[in-house]
């Protein structure tokens, strides 16, 4: 794997890492009315603080490894990716158990949310939401290890670390670049989003889960094969 593999792994995991249906609802919700500017900003700072905390930490641990060759397989690298794909596929099988009155309890605490005014309120739910979003890391983890091990210019780098998280957060940055392009043409759109997502939120996820889990398992028994 090259330059361009390492490129394209960081774009299918970052958009792995974007299944967060009660984050994305809860923004869609909030820009699909007035007033929404400050809460929704307020969303994307909580959201976006908490992956970039545990980014920041898992980035701290990776960089302490040796750096190895574009491709090369490592120990580390081949169990982490095991691990991470074990716990997705895990994961897909408790998702895609039916959970009606979870789904029903999850549609009214975002639809309570929005009745707090308060943008710190909403800074602290999507905070929340996001450091509990444990499917979200387990799929960046292999991501941020393989860019901090490789041998590529540090520039490089961090263009694929900015690259990886404008994907993984696109849940909480697209809804309010949406809003401000269409204005309110974008309301219906963002309400049938909205129902399409609340509807459908455990199956999203375990389908993400089943589909990157077995990926990250067949890659990481591939390098140590």
């Amino acid at each position: 794997m090259g330059l361009l593999g390492l490129v394209g792994q960081t774009v299918v995991l970052g958009i792995a890492a974007a299944f967060t249906p009660t984050l994305l609802a809860l923004q869609v919700l909030i820009v699909a009315g007035d007033p929404w500017r400050r809460r929704a900003l307020a969303v994307a700072v909580g959201g976006s603080s908490a992956f970039i905390l545990v980014g920041a930490l898992l980035l701290l641990g990776f960089a302490q490894l040796p750096t190895v060759a574009l491709g090369a397989a490592t120990t580390t690298g081949g169990v982490l990716w095991i691990a991470a794909g074990v716990v997705l596929l895990v994961t897909a099988v408790v998702l895609f158990r039916p959970h009606p009155h979870m789904e029903e309890r999850v549609d009214a605490d975002i639809r309570g949310y929005l009745a707090k005014a308060s943008p710190w309120v909403f800074l602290g739910i999507a905070f929340a939401l996001s450091i509990k979003d444990v499917s979200s890391f387990v799929v960046l983890a292999p991501a941020l290890h393989d860019i901090a091990v490789s041998p590529v210019d540090i520039v490089v780098k961090w263009a694929l670390v900015v690259l990886l998280y404008a994907l993984a957060l696109s849940p909480v940055l697209a809804p309010p670049a949406f809003r401000l392009l269409f204005g309110h043409r974008a309301d219906d759109l963002l309400r049938r989003v909205y129902a399409f997502t609340m509807a459908r939120q455990f199956q999203i996820v375990g389908s993400m889960a089943a589909v990157v889990g077995a990926f990250l398992l067949a890659n990481g028994i591939a390098r140590l094969g």
